[in-house]
């Protein structure tokens, strides 16, 4: 092909190799067994839903349904690719332009890898829409060269997804502009929730009854794509298809190039420059305060891991999106017009702590080193015990999660969302009981699988494949005592019964996190040259 030379062929195969050698030699072998166990549990649901559109779509007899069907699955298929990654704070597989400038390669090479690896935050997508494509094929009313349209379409949401990237990820860089884009997604995706919210669904099909006729239709791009699919489209509509495509290159085409003329670090030192730290502050307050209540060298190194997160631009983002996208979605589920009380309503503060506490586990949790990268050895050569490294980190944690219980707490209350103001210490303990049960497997894994990642990186996980593969299974078994906790409570009907099986949870989770404690310092002591090894390990050209 011609864009993939030589050149690019190299730098794809020693990434492969790299990511091969990583999944067949690294880490333990029952770490590896639950990531792929996880793995096929989750993409057997996408195959799930795959065979259901293949076995389906033959079936719709009527062209015009099988056409809004089809353009109702594309238009989820665009919002899956382009939010969803936003929503999840990921970027999947994308080009480390730093690494590769270095190499004789035209940009529009460089944008063609960048494009297909596009296709890594919609894997879902394209087993679903092979479905679909064999669906239509199968369907005697749809065209032969009809799901071949399905392609220009993926080309579409790769292309735009391209673009997107690489328009956030310079947006990110920018402190307040940062802010103000996470906050803008948000609401973005809060809105529909919003506007049913304000607007009572009567009212809406009044509106549309009075003036859907009056609207012209647009050829979206999903439409356009499904009308060329299903073969009830005229041939304006390939036009059309063709002027999306050409948007969409264009969009991604010229932000990949802006990508490549901007420089991170030059962005981020003109910020450290324009922030320098002012003395008496409230933040430097702050941060001081654990050295006039915790000796040192406890209180020194709380300081330390509060500041460095703090400026982290992927701290920031998660501890953004743990408050704001929980209120902004999930309010409007019981602050609507209409809404009662209810078991969801009267748990609302506790639900959004809850969420807040997992969102935050990734920059808290799973991997309590991998901001520090090589500088994690210096622990090892200062006259500091690991056991007060790793309690310092998770006092920060839990300084950070109860930071956010009380964003989340003082915000609800200023929505006037009518709930039990006992709620509020409910809020508290029960976020914090599973923050000691998320410390405790968090240690062992900070010590088992320790992964670098650069800060700056707003949209790169903080944590491997293989943890997140592992924490799908482990969630439901962490969340047990807390759900132990409230069956008591309805089964007998009282507070009492409730904070008695919370408490014993208490007793278990310290336990657990004494017992992890002395594990995870063990490891880090035996698998030293592996934990700092892996902490210095840079990634390859594809990150």
């Amino acid at each position: 092909m011609f864009f993939f030379n030589d050149q690019l062929r190299a730098i794809l195969w020693a990434q492969f190799k790299g990511i091969y050698n990583r999944f067949s030699g690294g880490g333990s072998a029952g770490g590896r067994a639950v990531y792929w166990v996880s793995s096929i549990l989750w993409y057997g649901i996408v195959v799930f839903l795959a065979w259901l559109a293949a076995t389906s779509l033959p079936y719709v007899s009527t062209r015009s349904v099988l056409t809004t069907v089809v353009s109702s699955g594309l238009l989820l298929a665009t919002v899956f690719w382009q939010i969803v990654p936003v929503m999840l704070a990921t970027n999947g597989l994308s080009l480390d332009l730093k690494r590769l400038m270095v190499y004789p390669i035209a940009p529009a090479r460089l944008f063609a890898i960048e494009v297909v690896l596009r296709a890594s935050t919609g894997v879902e997508v394209l087993i679903v829409l092979t479905g679909a494509a064999i669906g239509l094929m199968r369907n005697p009313i749809t065209p032969a060269w009809g799901p071949a349209f399905i392609l220009p379409f993926i080309l579409f949401n790769l292309m735009l997804s391209a673009g997107v990237r690489d328009l956030l990820t310079r947006l990110m860089s920018r402190r307040g502009v940062r802010e103000i884009v996470i906050f803008g997604i948000v609401l973005l995706s809060a809105l529909p929730q919003l506007v049913l919210m304000i607007f009572p669904p009567e009212k809406w099909k009044d509106a549309y009854a009075r003036y859907s006729e009056k609207i012209p239709s647009f050829p979206w791009p999903w439409q356009a794509a499904a009308q060329l699919t299903t073969g009830a489209g005229a041939p304006s509509m390939a036009a059309w298809l063709v002027i999306w495509l050409a948007l969409a290159a264009w969009f991604g085409f010229s932000q990949f190039q802006r990508g490549l003329r901007w420089d991170a670090d030059e962005a981020n030192s003109k910020l450290r420059s324009d922030a320098s730290p002012r003395s008496g502050s409230i933040l430097d307050a702050l941060f001081s305060l654990p050295s006039r209540l915790l000796p040192d060298p406890l209180a020194s190194l709380i300081e330390k891991d509060l500041r460095s997160l703090s400026r982290a631009p992927r701290f920031r983002l998660i501890f953004f999106m743990g408050f704001s996208f929980g209120l902004l979605v999930w309010l409007p589920l019981v602050f609507g017009r209409g809404r009662t009380q209810g078991v969801f309503s009267d748990n609302i503060l506790v639900w959004i702590s809850l969420y807040a506490a997992l969102l935050l586990g990734e920059v808290l949790f799973w991997n309590a080193f991998g901001f520090e990268r090589s500088a994690a050895q210096a622990y090892y050569v200062m006259p500091v015990k690991f056991t007060s490294v790793l309690i310092a980190k998770n006092i920060t944690a839990v300084f950070f999660l109860l930071l956010e219980v009380t964003i989340v707490t003082v915000a609800v209350l200023l929505f006037r969302v009518p709930f039990p103001l006992s709620k509020i210490p409910e809020a508290y303990a029960v976020s914090l009981l599973l923050c000691v049960f998320l410390l405790a497997i968090g240690n062992l894994m900070s010590t088992h699988h320790p992964r670098a990642v650069d800060a700056n990186q707003s949209w790169r996980n903080a944590s491997s494949g293989k943890v997140q593969g592992l924490l799908f299974l482990l969630y439901p078994l962490l969340a047990a005592p807390i759900f132990l906790s409230y069956l008591a409570r309805y089964a007998f009907d009282s507070n009492k019964a409730f904070y008695a099986v919370l408490g014993s949870g208490f007793l278990v989770a310290i336990m657990s996190y004494r017992i992890s404690l002395d594990s995870s310092v063990e490891a880090a002591d035996k698998r030293r040259e592996e934990f700092l090894a892996a902490l210095s390990r840079s990634e390859g050209p594809i990150a």
